[in-house]
């Protein structure tokens, strides 16, 4: 497997998210890495945070290699419930449940 780098670059503060934090994942040969690489990658080097990937209309987008950009938000910061997944899951788990 393609070890995978996390290169943090740069915080800044941004409106109503607080210090927002730029990374970049790639590996040494920019080789194509996939949703669950780099998710691992992240997580590795930044466990129990969030962060986001954005993506742009065309005239925007910039894919001349492999590397995949990260926002990570700051520390503490929660989605909200219809955002966060596990929660929808957990919710629709306990419906079912009490059907049965």
């Amino acid at each position: 497997m393609t070890s995978a780098l996390v290169q943090t670059v740069e915080t800044f503060p941004a409106p109503h998210w607080g210090s927002v934090t730029y990374l970049k994942v790639y590996t040494p040969d920019y080789k194509r890495l996939s949703w669950l690489q780099v998710w691992q990658a992240f997580t590795d080097v930044y466990p129990n945070r969030w962060a986001i990937e954005l993506y742009p209309p065309a005239e925007e987008l910039v894919n001349d290699t492999h590397v995949y950009h990260l926002w990570m938000l700051p520390e503490g910061w929660m989605p909200l419930d219809r955002m966060n997944l596990v929660t929808k899951h957990r919710a629709w788990d306990r419906f079912h449940m009490q059907k049965v």
